[in-house]
């Protein structure tokens, strides 16, 4: 799975975005738990 990593400085917060379909994400406090979050809705 390929992703794009967006980060929102006003939160704090690692977004992990699907590059095929926009609307797969995953937040994280960490760009590795918004990976996991990533997977785990992709799964």
């Amino acid at each position: 799975m390929k992703y794009r990593i967006l980060l929102d400085l006003k939160d704090q917060l690692f977004t992990a975005v699907d590059i095929n379909d926009s609307n797969r994400f995953g937040n994280g406090t960490t760009i590795e738990k918004a990976i996991a979050n990533l997977k785990n809705k992709a799964a």
